[in-house]
């Protein structure tokens, strides 16, 4: 698998992760918009999967089908966090992002991605810093 088909597959992984956090996090929320906007974040994470999934396919590699052993990291500090409330989820939510922004900016940094993975990547990309901007939005008014 070349340096770009395995940084897609990465990608996909660690969507797929992403969307076990969200999952985790929505069910153990209090707060009822933060649950509403934490669903539209998670589908959106869902919709990187089919993108990054499509990309692997066009490459003739096998799609990626769930979270890899990074789930067990990404969804455990949410389940962990549930104990001290609603602030301490949103915490963790942002810790996550934090790494997904990191794997995203990586993997623009490739040689070999096409005009249009670039293009979605960069979008991935830009949806990730909102997410992240959002939770930082939302856990600094949890602690107000």
């Amino acid at each position: 698998m070349s340096s770009v088909n395995s940084t897609l597959s990465e990608l996909c992984k660690y969507d797929f992760d992403a969307v076990a956090a969200y999952e985790a996090a929505i069910d153990r929320v209090d707060d009822k918009d933060a649950k509403i906007q934490l669903k539209v974040l998670c589908d959106e994470n869902k919709n990187h999967t089919v993108a990054l999934n499509r990309f692997l396919n066009q490459r003739g590699e096998e799609a990626v089908t769930g979270p890899d052993s990074k789930k067990l990291l990404t969804k455990g500090k949410v389940v962990l966090a549930d104990i001290m409330g609603d602030e301490k989820i949103i915490d963790a939510m942002l810790s996550n992002e934090k790494e997904m922004l990191n794997k995203y900016s990586d993997a623009l940094e490739l040689d070999g991605l096409t005009v249009q993975e670039r293009e979605i990547l960069t979008k991935h990309y830009n949806d990730e810093k909102r997410h992240k901007a959002w939770l930082e939005e939302l856990s600094g008014s949890l602690k107000h």
